[in-house]
């Protein structure tokens, strides 16, 4: 019972600076921004695999979210709505840069922190760096459309709800995507897992 109420609490503290930053307080919005900072920029860099983009696309995020405040309606996910636009200017950034990232800039993502859980030799590890590289370079091939469903549902660990919020697609075409994403890694990654 706490839990559910410090979620409506937070809820209610959210809606408040959400009706403060509307009216034009600058400080609430800072605090929204504080909040969701990592969140956008982890998204950003997910499906870019670049610090630089990332950092670039999260900041653009917020500045067109402050922008377009009025807009904004009471009773939705204000959550959702930013993971919506940081989505849309990712996935505009990718079509612009026609996006294809080389073997040898590929970084070890959080996937990797599963191997770090594990004591193994080093053959051992060595085998799995080189799964985590595999099954991040498939996620990375992946169709813009299935790897921004799978990384909201995956690494963000949102609901089927507020991806489709976020995406603005039903939450059929969510699970759709989530099923066609993980049956392409599926087939892709046979040989290794």
């Amino acid at each position: 019972m706490a839990e559910k109420e410090f979620k409506a609490q937070n809820a209610e503290t959210e809606d408040k600076l959400i009706a403060k930053a509307k009216r034009g307080d600058v400080y609430s919005f800072e605090r929204l921004v504080e909040k969701y900072q990592k969140k956008i920029y982890y998204l950003a860099l997910r499906m870019t695999k670049s610090h630089d983009a990332a950092d670039d696309l999260a900041q653009e995020s917020f500045i067109k979210a402050f922008y377009s405040l009025k807009s904004f309606k009471e009773g939705y996910s204000f959550s959702a709505w930013v993971y919506r636009i940081c989505m849309n200017l990712t996935i505009n950034y990718l079509k612009r840069q026609k996006f294809t990232l080389p073997e040898s800039q590929l970084k070890e993502g959080s996937l990797e922190s599963l191997s770090d859980t594990v004591k193994a030799d080093s053959i051992n590890h060595l085998a799995k760096k080189e799964l985590m590289e595999k099954i991040e370079q498939e996620i990375e091939s992946l169709p813009v459309e299935f790897k921004s469903t799978f990384i909201l549902r995956t690494y963000e660990n949102l609901s089927y709800e507020e991806i489709a919020q976020a995406l603005k697609i039903s939450r059929g075409t969510v699970m759709s995507r989530l099923f066609r994403a993980r049956e392409r890694l599926k087939k892709n990654l046979k040989g290794y897992l």
